[in-house]
């Protein structure tokens, strides 16, 4: 057997060693629980409302984007499209959270509109519409505007003729 007698150990009080091997308190993760609950609280809406703030951004860039491509489509076929496959606009390529729609015509005019209905009740709708017009001159005039809605709701805006030129109804314009 090994002597050991003539080493000396030092002998640590019992409290230090057991206070290092006991770890967190309830309380301090009660505190910790709480702080991460305020931020939390803070920070939820805000995002939840950039979120939908982007969803409503996409929607507009793709009515915009078929305002366009009609106006494109009318210079070379003097009409406006029907639908996005006659545009060249693959459906899936529309951003999701929204349905689209097409219209054309309207009280003998050349027009044609692009709604955008929500399918989440917290986002805005939004219309697109295309207009040829005629100026004094006998040119051609292509105009456009894009209508925002209300939460849940998509604008209808209504076409109106007066003296050659198209002015928008019911139309809160961006």
């Amino acid at each position: 057997m090994v002597d050991l007698s003539r080493y000396k150990f030092a002998h640590r009080p019992s409290s230090i060693s057991v206070q290092r091997d006991r770890g967190f308190t309830l309380i301090e993760l009660m505190v910790v629980v709480v702080i991460l609950g305020v931020l939390a609280t803070v920070a939820l809406p805000s995002f939840l409302n950039q979120a939908a703030r982007s969803k409503q951004a996409r929607a507009l860039k793709y009515v915009g984007t078929v305002n366009r491509a009609q106006q494109a489509f009318f210079v070379e076929h003097s009409r406006f499209a029907t639908s996005t496959d006659e545009l060249g606009f693959a459906r899936e390529n529309a951003p999701p959270d929204y349905t689209y729609t097409m219209t054309a015509g309207g009280a003998g005019l050349e027009i044609t509109s692009t709604q955008a209905m929500p399918t989440n009740p917290a986002l805005r709708g939004y219309a697109g519409v295309v207009f040829a017009t005629v100026d004094p001159n006998g040119l051609a005039r292509l105009g456009t505007a894009i209508c925002q809605g209300s939460t849940a709701g998509v604008p209808a805006p209504t076409p109106i003729a007066v003296a050659g030129q198209v002015q928008i109804a019911n139309c809160n314009t961006l």
